[in-house]
């Protein structure tokens, strides 16, 4: 009795795993719209589920809907939300059509919860990327620009003009993309090398920011940042050979830190080396 419960469970772990290998697979395709993604994801989902044969599901995702053929909406029904950017944007729902047995008062198995947490995490993981990305491809629209002659203008640059005339259009295309409204930012301002026309292949993009923002649109403001430092970090890469963690280095400064003249704060407005304001609300 006790190996055929071991046994039983093992397998359900099985089909489990199955399950996200089949959805790591999809996720390898980067550019999978939704409209693709959720009908792929509802025919790989009831596998994972131990009563697959009456097993439904329905995904809602920013107003619009997708469902298994048979969905109904049961007594026997779990959810979990799709988070993006820390804001809840859908759910995928799974419905079982009868009662087959219950365990513990519920027909899911606990594991069963803690995969679809796991798989919505993924879904909306891969969305953020995605659309990161995307918000990525405009950031750098434009940043080498074609003469009349069919040549790319950074071949008449020097490579050292190369580095931080890069950099510095990068900065100015992220503050006029932040919305300032939504993380309490009140103006930008561009320091350092990137700033002095004397940046190299491995230099940051030193980046004062003054703010007015509460502990959430803090979180949020850090976020936004490190999802741009990574993704100017790889551009980096792949145009100079030179691997860093991050590209941007931040600096916050509030009102006080302003009046006080305290720390970066006395580069804006200085007479000497005097902090590039890039963008004021």
């Amino acid at each position: 009795m006790v190996e055929n419960i071991v046994l039983q469970r093992l397998k359900e772990r099985e089909k489990e795993l199955k399950t996200l290998y089949r959805l790591n697979e999809l996720l390898i395709d980067r550019n999978l719209p939704v409209e693709k993604l959720f009908p792929e994801l509802i025919g790989i989902l009831p596998t994972g589920w131990q009563f697959s044969t009456i097993c439904e599901v329905r995904i809602l995702f920013e107003g619009s809907t997708w469902i298994s053929e048979d969905f109904r909406e049961t007594q026997w029904m779990q959810k979990s939300d799709i988070v993006i950017d820390n804001n809840i944007s859908g759910e995928i729902t799974i419905a079982y059509l009868q009662l087959i047995r219950e365990f513990n008062g519920s027909q899911f198995l606990p594991e069963e919860q803690k995969l679809l947490n796991t798989i919505a995490n993924k879904i909306g993981n891969y969305i953020f990327q995605q659309r990161l990305q995307n918000s990525y491809q405009v950031l750098k629209t434009g940043k080498d620009t074609v003469d009349g002659s069919g040549n790319s203008q950074l071949l008449s640059e020097t490579i050292s003009d190369q580095h931080w005339k890069w950099r510095f259009r990068m900065a100015e295309r992220l503050s006029q993309l932040m919305d300032f409204g939504w993380l309490g930012v009140k103006a930008v301002y561009l320091i350092g090398s990137a700033k002095n026309a004397t940046a190299g292949p491995a230099s940051d993009i030193d980046l004062l920011i003054h703010h007015e923002a509460n502990d959430q649109q803090m979180n949020c403001l850090k976020s936004w940042i490190d999802g741009w430092s990574l993704c100017l970090a790889e551009e980096n890469f792949q145009r100079t050979g030179h691997q860093t963690d991050g590209l941007i280095d931040l600096h916050l400064l509030t009102d006080s830190d302003i009046e006080a003249k305290s720390s970066f704060a006395v580069m804006i407005g200085s007479v000497t080396d005097p902090a590039r304001l890039l963008r004021k609300r």
